[in-house]
């Protein structure tokens, strides 16, 4: 997919900015917003690719991705769809999950419903019950 000349320039910034942010030992927010039908769902799978790939990051890098309603379902599958040839990422679900960690350079889709309550449950099942917070390190 050949990139619009604004999509590269909000990349080129969010490297940049991101990887600024990176060097302070307590946590930052850095907040993306474009407009609708301007491509942030591939802005930020190309983004994240070159996150990975970049020498300079010294860090490991597992992603959280939320969205509301079952968005989360559509960017997966649009990212996996992009990281296809390339594998740089991993794409999961709560119940992909490894030993219930987000693994170096894997991507965690979930709906923000699902975690935006009082008990932040996100599966309930007759034995266990999976909280958010025992996926997310901090």
């Amino acid at each position: 997919m050949q990139l619009k000349i604004y999509q590269e320039n909000a990349i080129d910034d969010l490297l940049v900015k991101t990887k600024k942010l990176l060097e302070y030992s307590e946590p930052k927010k850095l907040i993306f917003k474009s407009p609708t039908g301007s491509g942030k769902t591939i802005m930020m799978a190309e983004f994240l690719k070159r996150l990975v790939d970049d020498r300079e990051v010294k860090h490991s890098l597992g992603i959280v991705w939320t969205a509301p309603r079952q968005l989360h379902i559509q960017s997966r599958d649009k990212l996996e769809n992009y990281f296809e040839r390339s594998r740089a990422l991993k794409c999961s679900y709560f119940e992909d999950l490894d030993d219930r960690k987000i693994s170096e350079n894997e991507i965690l889709f979930f709906n923000w419903e699902s975690i935006n309550k009082k008990d932040n449950i996100y599966i309930r099942d007759k034995v266990k019950i999976k909280r958010v917070k025992n996926y997310l390190v901090e």
